[in-house]
């Protein structure tokens, strides 16, 4: 077997070997004698061996192979110089390389040697050889020091396991977390939650890296736990993976386990398994396809059991048990796997036939509400319906006022807005904010410079119009009396044109004139000046004819509400105004600075157009008269909230009128 294998490819060789030792052999010099065997003929042209030291003196060769070959006679016994390097590996605790060593007094031909001490610091002790028959090289050196290595960790791994087999695996520790399991796995009729608690509990019961399950419906094969993880990323290259290896064990319908070598393999799953450990790169995958229960032997059912177990159980999905460093199961691993499948498969059923009963969430709500009435309840219940029917009934038969709440404010009846006469600066204000004036009383002047520019312009012209009106006139006197008559007709028509020049000119600068005196404002009636902090803004302000320019409101006289009404309350508003007799409603306000006093008004006038309010959107006004004696300091603008009484509606249309509307603007169709 010596071959031209790499270095590399025959240390993994001797490992897969080594891997079916841990399993075959049945005692420890059983496991050393195949394992010096396999490592020999691996390596090719070399000799290898145990050796047993029982005390400080004796010692034995506990297993060989090719030995008869580093003899010249065929015999090979150990020559005190080769003990002497067994001794030294042992008490240095390393591996020690021996090049072209030759013993021609002991009967040894030349011969390179790599001795490593195998673990275990109490007698007896052993130690491993590698023998070649040829002066190595650095690398293969290390190669052979590599193998002696390797010998050394699979024969503790073989020492430990011998050691674990003396004791049991179901430990009374172990039926308790198992009892614990089947209680939750048993617990809940969810697929998820039953999955979740199989791999995760699953998982630290059979004492591996991973648990997964896959469940196959219809075409599709779905990955629905993986151990360790809340929820399954389906995208996953990983999870991908793992969903076409679990496809091809349902589809193949018998257990495969994976241990480093795909020798045993079914073929169809050998591409599969080898993108799956590419992604997750595990050592030792278990795949156990999970099937239907038999159902349970009724009465009228006469199968024998062999009969009853000849019938197809039909595979649901798959469960991949995996070791992430070691390719051969841990002890116990295949048992506890065998020992939970059967549960988790009855487990799973149980929940696919659950779950498959047509409206669960509906038939699972009608039965807790069902048995939320058993014993006392259901008379709780009784009184409940009962005074829910009695409150519909009120609802619906009892009669309450339906008022539209608007808000608004409380202002004078009469109101004078003053506008600007023409475009202008204001230049001086001669009142302040709620001063009383009185009729014709100024108010503020203004200045304008196009209108003195027109003025000037206009006295010039007519200077300059009367001048020339002299001169044509002095001409049709001389004209006159020296008797020409042509210039006399002349002068004449001069004379006059200018006089109708003059007269226009005259005219206009009395309207400029006129103009001019206008740009003293005056008060339209008596009353207060209703514009707060007037200066601060109209102070050297420059205005456009038309501008409102401040408000002169009667607060002695007659009040009213100034009122906001929604525009889609106005239905009720309008409907309840045309059934009154009188076209009034009645009006039950408060002012914002005395929420606690409640006063009446009565509505006499709804706006015909509607208006656009930053708060409400489309707004109609409504004006409301008052009694001025509810309101004590009479402040213009006071803020209000009021309530318009529409006539008696039904009491649930008052409480839930807004809902009803919603619906009816929405579900208008």
């Amino acid at each position: 077997m010596s071959g031209d294998s790499s270095p590399q490819q025959k240390l993994e060789q001797f490992r897969r070997r080594c891997d079916l030792l841990l399993d075959e052999s049945l005692t420890l010099e059983a496991f050393a004698r195949d394992a010096v065997e396999a490592m020999a003929q691996i390596e090719g042209d070399a000799a290898a061996c145990v050796v047993e030291f029982q005390n400080n003196r004796e010692y034995r060769i506990l297993a060989g192979y090719g030995l008869n070959n580093v003899s010249v006679d065929g015999v090979y016994t150990l020559d005190p110089d080769h003990v002497s390097l067994l001794v030294q590996s042992l008490r240095q605790q390393k591996t020690i390389v021996v090049t072209d060593r030759a013993v021609p007094e002991a009967g040894l031909k030349n011969h390179s040697a790599v001795i490593s001490p195998l673990p275990g610091t109490q007698f007896p002790v052993r130690t491993v050889e590698m023998i070649v028959f040829s002066s190595p090289l650095a690398e293969q050196a290390a190669h052979l020091k590599e193998m002696t290595e390797t010998f050394a960790q699979y024969f503790a791994r073989y020492q430990e396991e011998q050691d674990k087999r003396k004791i049991p695996h179901t430990t009374e520790d172990f039926w308790k977390q198992f009892d614990l399991f089947m209680l939750k796995l048993q617990s809940s009729l969810d697929l998820k939650q039953a999955i979740a608690v199989a791999v995760n509990d699953g998982r630290t019961l059979i004492d591996c890296d991973r648990v997964s399950i896959a469940l196959k419906y219809g075409n599709r094969t779905r990955v629905y736990g993986i151990s360790g993880q809340e929820g399954v990323q389906h995208r996953a290259n990983l999870v991908q993976s793992m969903a076409k290896v679990a496809d091809t064990i349902i589809r193949l319908g018998t257990p495969v386990t994976y241990r480093g070598t795909i020798d045993d393999l079914p073929p169809e799953l050998e591409k599969p398994l080898a993108e799956y450990r590419a992604e997750s790169r595990t050592r030792m995958v278990k795949m156990i396809p999970l099937r239907e229960p038999l159902p349970l032997k009724t009465d009228d059912d006469d199968d024998t059991p062999a009969q009853r177990a000849a019938r197809g159980r039909r595979v649901m999905g798959c469960l991949l048990v995996e070791q992430a460093t070691e390719v051969r199961p841990k002890p116990a691993v295949v048992e506890r796997t065998e020992l939970l499948t059967e549960h988790i498969e009855n487990a799973i059923h149980n929940c696919e036939q659950h779950e498959s009963i047509f409206l669960l969430p509906l038939w699972r709500l009608i039965g807790k509400t069902l048995r939320w009435f058993k014993g006392r309840r259901l008379w709780t219940a009784i009184a409940i319906v009962a005074g829910l029917i009695l409150l519909s009934l009120a609802l619906w038969l009892v009669p309450w006022d339906y008022r539209v709440e608007a808000n608004g404010q409380a202002m004078p009846v009469i109101q004078h807005e003053v506008f600007a006469p023409w475009d202008g600066d204001v230049e001086e204000i001669f009142v302040e904010s709620g001063q009383e004036v009185h009729v014709g009383d100024p108010l503020l002047k203004l200045v304008s410079d196009d209108l003195d520019v027109q003025q000037t312009n206009l006295e010039s012209e007519i200077l300059e119009k009367r001048k020339a009106e002299n001169t044509f006139a002095t001409a049709l006197s001389e004209a006159l009396r020296a008797g020409d008559k042509n210039q006399a007709i002349r002068a004449e028509g001069e004379l006059l044109k200018t006089r109708a020049e003059l007269s226009g000119a005259e005219a206009e600068l009395k309207k400029i004139v006129d103009r001019i005196e206008k740009l003293t404002v005056k008060s339209p009636a008596d009353g207060v000046v209703a514009t707060f902090q007037l200066r601060q803004l109209l102070q050297n302000r420059p205005v456009r004819r038309g501008e409102l320019l401040l408000e002169v409101m009667q607060p002695d006289g007659p009040w009213h509400l100034e009122l906001e009404v929604p525009e889609y309350r106005m239905g009720h508003l309008m409907t309840a105004l045309h059934k009154s007799e009188n076209l009034t409603l009645p009006v039950e306000y408060v002012l914002a600075t005395q929420v606690e006093t409640s006063h009446v008004a009565t509505m006499t006038e709804v706006a015909t157009r509607s208006n656009e309010s930053e708060e409400e959107g489309t707004v109609f006004e409504v004006y409301a008269s008052i009694d001025p004696a509810d309101l004590p300091t009479r402040n213009i603008g006071s803020e209000v909230t009021a309530k318009i009484n529409c006539g008696p509606k039904s009491l649930f249309y008052v409480l839930f009128g807004d809902v009803v509307e919603f619906l009816q603007r929405v579900l208008w169709f």
